[in-house]
């Protein structure tokens, strides 16, 4: 990461770790399939009920003045000053807030980010909402320039994207009249992420089912969270020996990288179309390809929050540690506003501790899911078939489950 420290793993070693390694990779994978069985047995009746919420996003005067602010500080410092990215406030924004921080704080808040994003401040007609594909083209491209351009932190770099991504946002919006949530790939990011928030209606838990089950229907959704489930499982995978072992000094290459990186996520697809064209071949159901996928789309929202978070939650937690010395001088222009000369990072956690917490978000993220497949197969297949149809589903997600593992457990 730009920091130059790699915080995406909790353990140095598998030696460090406080059960062997096969243990955790066995009993995980047997939670899941125990909440699969279980749910067999005892969940025989679809339970969520379907209320597509529609999206909104206005923003009061508040929230478009503190959007130009972000604006600003994410633009102006690269282009203005030559400070580094150890130093300056743009990647901290950036990548630690906006990435990662905004999202775990939407668990309690809802959708904050729509409230002042930064690429939405013009005022611009549009139409109902249709289809994402033009945000998941954009996020394709902003995790590459993340996780495989080789300066992601580099303040005039992110400077230069994200006047790009503004401009190409607000032109399509002008001249197609879509919608923000079609377009612009951080907006729907965030709110895909706000559908686990956890202050929910009573039952806490029908409550958080329901909420990630509600997902507007627009084309191509289910793509944009697959997308978030393979370019997290990228970066995961690129940050261990294991990934050097077998690719060497190839893994340097930009060219390899954004092949390596085109094709996890692609796979991720692969695997997920063939989990729902077995699902209807094996229900004799008939029903579109198209139709299922985009239905089961939310059903991946929980894994890819549990990716996203255990993934970066100690960036957030030791690196935002120094957003008052970097806010000292947002713009690098020699400013001293808090006295501020040097920064102290308190890691208050050990690695241990990190990987247990790790480990659990990732656990329940994977059940949830299972739980959200397992009640729609049930309302689109029937009781008895709705086993049988999610074996290729289980799969996946015991495959994903072990994956993440690996990648926290394994340096």
């Amino acid at each position: 990461m730009f920091f130059g420290i790699n915080f995406n793993h909790g353990i140095g070693s598998v030696g460090d770790l406080p059960i062997p390694f096969d243990t955790v990779l066995n009993i995980s994978a047997l939670v899941i399939v125990l909440t699969f069985v279980f749910l067999k047995i005892s969940w025989k009746d679809s339970i969520l009920t379907k209320s597509e919420t529609l999206f909104e996003d206005n923003q009061n005067t508040f929230g478009k003045i503190f959007g130009v602010v972000i604006l600003l500080l994410l633009v102006l410092p690269g282009f203005i000053s030559d400070e580094t990215a150890k130093t300056s406030v743009v990647p901290l924004i950036l990548w630690v807030f906006l990435w990662i921080g905004v999202p775990v704080f939407g668990l309690i808040f809802g959708d904050v980010y729509a409230k002042f994003n930064p690429l939405a401040i013009l005022n611009l007609k549009s139409n109902k909402p249709n289809n994402v594909y033009v945000a998941s083209i954009l996020f394709l491209g902003l995790t590459w320039f993340e996780l495989v351009w080789n300066k992601p932190g580099n303040p005039q770099h992110i400077g230069t994207v994200f006047l790009i991504l503004f401009l190409v946002t607000n032109l399509i919006r002008k001249s197609s009249k879509s919608s923000s949530v079609e377009v612009d790939p951080l907006l729907l990011l965030h709110h895909l992420y706000s559908k686990l928030r956890l202050t929910n209606k009573k039952p806490f838990l029908k409550g958080l089912l329901e909420n990630i089950a509600n997902l507007i229907n627009l084309k191509g959704m289910e793509y944009f969270i697959l997308l978030m489930i393979g370019t997290v499982t990228y970066d995961g995978l690129r940050g261990t020996t294991f990934w050097y072992n077998q690719f060497g000094s190839s893994t340097l290459d930009l060219g390899f990288s954004t092949f390596a990186f085109l094709s996890i996520n692609l796979m991720v697809i692969i695997f997920y179309r063939f989990a729902c064209w077995f699902a209807i071949k094996i229900s004799g159901e008939n029903l579109n390809l198209n139709d299922v996928s985009l239905q089961f789309g939310h059903t991946m929202l929980p894994i890819a929050f549990a990716y996203h978070v255990t993934h970066y939650i100690s960036l957030l937690l030791y690196e935002s540690q120094s957003t008052v010395y970097r806010f000292n001088d947002p713009f690098g222009t020699g400013l001293n506003l808090f006295g501020v000369n040097e920064i102290t990072i308190n890691y208050f956690l050990t690695p241990v501790a990190l990987w247990g917490i790790q480990v659990f978000l990732t656990l329940a993220g994977h059940m949830l899911s299972v739980v959200l497949a397992h009640d729609l197969s049930v309302k689109l297949f029937g009781h008895q078939q709705s086993d049988k149809t999610q074996y290729i589903f289980l799969l996946i997600t015991v495959g994903l489950t072990l994956q993440a593992l690996f990648v926290l457990s394994v340096p």
